[in-house]
């Protein structure tokens, strides 16, 4: 796996995400198994998600499973920006990328809300895949009176 290769997948999941394609981004996604979940905190959510119909639910909401869930792709997202602190950062070891940073969507009004990340990514089968997903609203200091 190469930096460039991980880069791809964030556009990808940019252009997913913007495009409200819910099936190709939960494809970006490594659920793994009960020994190894994908660990998945939303960031406009408290649950921490361990499965594919965790992340479903999120992203579409509908799920009695997780009622405040009211589906992330229905903010209408023109437009993801990345903005990686250092990387992709290859792990140690060799067998995966990391990545901190923040992103910034943009709605169809032009406003703009900006998140902290941190992506995992390991490739399987030839696709890269993210196995860890932290997301939340940037800290921003209080404005002095």
């Amino acid at each position: 796996m190469t930096k460039a290769e991980v880069i791809t997948a964030q556009r990808a999941w940019a252009k997913y995400v913007t495009e409200q394609d819910v099936d190709q981004l939960l494809a970006l996604y490594d659920f793994g198994g009960p020994d190894e979940p994908l660990l998945f905190k939303p960031t406009l959510a408290d649950v921490i998600r361990l499965d594919r119909e965790g992340a479903k639910s999120y992203f579409v909401g509908g799920n009695p499973d997780y009622p405040n869930d009211h589906g992330f792709l229905k903010r209408g997202w023109k437009s993801v920006e990345f903005q990686s602190a250092a990387g992709p950062v290859l792990k140690a070891g060799g067998l995966g990328y990391k990545d901190m940073g923040h992103y910034t969507f943009i709605d169809g009004e032009g406003n703009a809300t900006r998140a902290d990340y941190t992506f995992a990514y390991h490739k399987l089968h030839g696709k890269v895949l993210i196995s860890l997903h932290h997301s939340s609203l940037t800290w921003l200091p209080p404005v002095e009176a």
